[in-house]
């Protein structure tokens, strides 16, 4: 009888312990603790993924295709925050209002590389300090290009032939020469200035060659 009596009393004095103030206050308290370990457990992760991109960088974008001898302006890029690690070391710091010398594309940064420095315009807008512009003659050898395109040029050895350049009937004067302007009559293309003598001479001597290269 008595052992029954116990065992009705237990849950009458286990609600009496969950109604005390104190025990109340302690489940408050871990649920509390509980919440406080997941927000810090989230912001731990969220830092961890932020740390593996390390910190960002605001640059500007492209909005839209740019191809060469386009003259920037404020409708043609965006700026957005990119995370430093995947963005290149020559990013465009003021693009607006220079010319676009080698395609940039849509969502694309834009690059010191991909465009002529100052406020000149035309073709002599895509040289950049290190480079001459030549008109070739265009003829029925003369490859289809467009403002951007890079090219080889090539003339006779015996117009442009010295000690570095392997013998046989052309030589190559200049390796990566870039269109800058295209018309019926020539090819205009900047070459380095140190290709720059060579491609005078065989104009001057002897016609050139263009080659399409990559």
């Amino acid at each position: 009888m008595r052992h029954s009596q116990v065992q009705i009393s237990l849950p009458r004095t286990l609600r009496r312990w969950l109604s005390t103030t104190r025990v109340r206050w302690s489940i408050t308290t871990a649920v509390a603790l509980c919440s406080l370990a997941w927000t810090v457990s989230t912001v731990n992760s969220a830092d961890v993924a932020a740390s593996a991109w390390g910190q960002r960088k605001t640059v500007p974008v492209a909005t839209s295709d740019l191809e060469p001898g386009r003259v920037i302006t404020a409708a043609d890029i965006t700026f957005v925050d990119r995370p430093i690690a995947v963005v290149p070391n020559d990013v465009a710091v003021s693009p607006i209002g220079r010319s676009v010398t080698r395609s940039i594309a849509r969502d694309e940064v834009v690059l010191e590389r991909r465009l002529a420095g100052g406020s000149a315009t035309g073709p002599v807008s895509q040289l950049d300090g290190n480079s001459l512009a030549f008109a070739i003659p265009s003829d029925a050898s003369t490859p289809p290009t467009r403002i951007g395109d890079h090219v080889a040029l090539y003339a006779p050895s015996e117009v442009v032939a010295t000690s570095t350049r392997a013998s046989g009937p052309a030589s190559r004067i200049a390796d990566r020469a870039v269109v800058i302007a295209v018309s019926e009559e020539a090819i205009t293309v900047g070459v380095v200035i140190a290709e720059a003598s060579a491609v005078a001479k065989a104009l001057l001597s002897a016609s050139v060659l263009i080659a399409l290269a990559d």
